[in-house]
């Protein structure tokens, strides 16, 4: 108990003192057509994130230096393309590495035959990234990976036990920090890419180690909310041919905020509740992948359906 109030402690006095870093060095967001805020905030906070992760690690007292390296090297690039845009290449090449070197940390060549391993490497970057591109409205990236990040710890205290309570809770107190300060109409910070893809990273690394270790994939549905929104987003934008990579506001997220005018914290919050409800179903029932695919995904498919359609077309309206 004490140990877990100093880590905050800890954590509370990092974020501070990067927020004066922030401030002497100019790192900051500052809105554009495509942003969903409009002021200027201090970007990269999300540095927490793989703090706190790295605090876990050594917390078990039995490092895997392979996953410490693939967190710290994952979060540098990050940062460093927070500050200065990097090329695409440069960024998925130090994401393969990364994932690759998690992959051997939680022994995924056991889990995969070699052939498919490669496979598996992309499907993690894929998750990473979109996971990425979900944090644009103020609170959904915290409280997001706050529900995985408690969901993961019931798992790991009362169903079975995949790793150190540590990995769970120095995160799940980072994201708390965080969402003091942005969870608000005016955030004060932002995660930043160093934020979202490391929290990304940590939370597809502990996922893989409940499917290890239950070998029941219904935890693939633990992310099941973003997964939709990702993917038929990106399926979307594929049928306008446009660019995937570039930034953009066709989210459901983005839909309803920019143009259902509905407030951030109420979409972020929508979010996390509706995922942590699916959640809930998943540590009660024990039903096969197919059975799950069409309780939640095909309902969650619905849903992205009505309203990508009623409010991309109130913006059509708006501006015929």
């Amino acid at each position: 108990m004490y140990l877990y109030l100093l880590i905050s402690l800890l954590l509370v006095a990092a974020i501070l003192v990067y927020f004066r870093i922030a401030e002497k060095f100019n790192i900051i967001d500052v809105p554009n057509h495509r942003s969903s805020h409009q002021q200027v905030t201090i970007r990269g906070a999300g540095i927490i994130f793989p703090l706190a992760a790295v605090t876990g690690i050594f917390l078990t007292l039995d490092i895997s230096y392979p996953l410490l390296i693939s967190v710290v090297l994952i979060s540098a690039i990050s940062f460093i393309d927070d500050m200065n845009n990097l090329s695409s290449g440069v960024r998925l090449g130090v994401q393969l590495l990364s994932s690759a070197l998690m992959l051997y940390a939680v022994n995924g060549q056991q889990m995969f035959p070699f052939w498919l391993l490669f496979a598996v490497l992309i499907v993690i970057i894929g998750a990473i990234n979109a996971f990425n591109f979900m944090d644009g409205i103020n609170g959904i990236t915290g409280i997001y990976a706050l529900v995985a990040l408690l969901t993961m710890w019931y798992i790991n205290k009362y169903i079975t036990g995949f790793a150190n309570n540590a990995l769970m809770l120095c995160p799940a107190i980072a994201c708390v920090i965080f969402l003091y300060f942005n969870y608000r109409p005016k955030a004060r910070c932002f995660a930043g890419d160093v934020g979202s893809v490391s929290i990304a990273f940590w939370l597809l690394m502990l996922q893989l180690l409940i499917i290890r270790e239950t070998q029941s994939y219904k935890y693939l549905f633990l992310f099941s909310v973003y997964t939709v929104d990702a993917v038929l987003t990106i399926l979307k934008r594929l049928t306008l041919k446009e660019n995937i990579l570039q930034a953009h506001r066709r989210h459901v997220y983005q839909l309803l905020v920019n143009n259902g005018k509905l407030p951030h914290l109420f979409v972020a919050l929508t979010y996390g509740t509706i995922q942590l409800l699916i959640n809930f179903i998943l540590l009660n029932t024990s039903f096969t992948v197919p059975v799950y695919l069409f309780i939640i995904i095909v309902p969650l498919s619905l849903l992205y359906w009505v309203f990508e359609r009623r409010f991309n077309n109130s913006a059509s309206a708006v501006g015929a």
